[in-house]
């Protein structure tokens, strides 16, 4: 990027200074600002990458993903002619592959490395589907399909693509998770846990909220949070013959195995999904060990075991948050769970008898993210959205280190350290 000194230079002004300091009084430019950590934030056109030490944009804001490894960002547009996808590696921003796509598509999901992408019809209540999976060379698979379908992730060789099917497609009210077999283009019902093909009526429909999804790569699982499910039953309790949904689970957290094609659903107990759904947030641990829901309205922290499947413990936050949408990150060891909601975060030790910490921001905080050992005495660093800001904070007393501009900022989803 040309930046002011380079434009002055070129335009033979750089030597101005001496004929100035001529006249009497030295002048010094400001020094350049040093490049920072790169940011992935969410803006309203959507997914960009913005330094946050020199402000400057890497990657513009257009409607994009991030891969489930988060080491890309694949971006699609439209030109007029058809709809133009580029992947960025991160954190330079190199475009590694593209392509053209015909049709009005939106891009809904990308493979774990980036490899495959998934378009889709835009996003609303319709009769049909165009579904097109697109690589570096562009177009390999188009269906067209009855039903209001939703790419949700890709399994784990490629061979099929996870779709939220939502019920009736001109008015719905709920939805399933079914598999698009791409070899055959048809729609093919999840498994069950010892991978039994379930039965035409155990499909699980759900008619609640999809909050928010974390993946785990060490299990090939992807963990989507639910709340607020009226008359809900699980495919297995439709196996067993239920009818009537249990009235004591009001949210549970969805685990889709992206390697075995089978679905689980580990209930959260009360007082988990009575009330805002968006004071709810879900995280892994970047060890994959740790995996909680927290519901902010109670702070209350609900700790599941990702391998077996269950509820291990639900202990008090140590702090409660501030009002607002929660988000919640676990540091890179998963030994402190950070949680924001308002103008609060709280900072909380995990298996450890050391004190929490809760700080607050100068608005409410729009998505956490985190950088372990990269702050002051090595304590850590949390980079919060802000209104039109992120700011970046010592993770134990809540200092700000810095702020970076961002106009427009919805959430930051990432920090990649330089």
């Amino acid at each position: 990027m040309t930046n002011r000194r380079t434009v002055l230079q070129l335009a033979g002004l750089a030597g101005a200074g001496a004929v100035l300091g001529a006249c009497d009084s030295r002048t010094t430019a400001d020094p350049e600002p040093s490049p920072g950590d790169l940011l992935v934030v969410e803006t309203g056109a959507g997914l960009s990458v913005v330094d946050s030490g020199t402000g400057r944009t890497t990657v513009p804001a257009a409607p994009s993903i991030l891969t489930g490894d988060h080491t890309r960002l694949v971006r699609g547009e439209w030109t007029g002619k058809g709809t133009k996808l580029a992947t960025h590696r991160l954190p330079g921003g190199e475009v590694v592959a593209g392509g053209l796509v015909r049709d009005r598509l939106e891009v809904r999901v990308a493979s774990a490395d980036g490899r495959l992408v998934a378009l889709a019809s835009p996003a609303g209540p319709r009769g049909s589907t165009t579904i097109v999976v697109a690589d570096g060379s562009g177009e390999r698979t188009r269906v067209d399909l009855p039903g209001n379908l939703d790419p949700e992730a890709f399994d784990v060789t490629g061979q099929y693509l996870f779709v939220l099917d939502y019920l009736p497609p001109t008015a719905p009210d709920r939805y399933r998770v079914r598999a698009l077999n791409l070899r055959s283009g048809a729609l093919e019902p999840l498994l069950t846990r010892d991978k039994a093909v379930l039965p035409p009526g155990a499909e699980e429909e759900m008619r609640g909220q999809g909050r928010q999804a974390v993946y785990d790569a060490k299990r090939q699982q992807l963990f989507t949070l639910y709340t607020h499910q009226p008359d809900h039953l699980h495919s297995r309790d439709l196996l067993a013959g239920a009818r009537d949904g249990s009235p004591q689970v009001h949210a549970f957290v969805h685990t889709l195995h992206l390697g075995q094609r089978w679905a689980y659903c580990v209930d959260l107990p009360e007082p988990f999904g009575v009330r805002a759904a968006e004071r709810h947030a879900i995280a892994l641990s970047g060890d994959g060990l740790r995996l909680c829901v927290v519901d902010a309205v109670t702070s209350t922290v609900a700790m599941i075991d990702p391998e077996g499947l269950t509820v291990l413990s639900t202990t008090p936050l140590a702090a409660p948050t501030g009002a607002g949408p929660a988000t919640a990150a676990f540091t890179a060891d998963g030994r402190r769970l950070v949680v924001g909601g308002g103008d609060k975060v709280v900072v909380m030790p995990m298996g450890t008898s050391d004190k929490a910490t809760r700080w607050s921001t100068a608005s409410p905080v729009r998505g956490l993210a985190l950088l372990d050992g990269t702050g002051p005495g090595g304590t850590g660093k949390v980079y919060a959205g802000q209104d039109g800001a992120v700011t970046a904070h010592d993770m134990t007393t809540g200092r700000q280190l810095s702020r970076t501009e961002v106009p427009g900022l919805v959430s930051v989803r990432q920090v990649i350290a330089r």
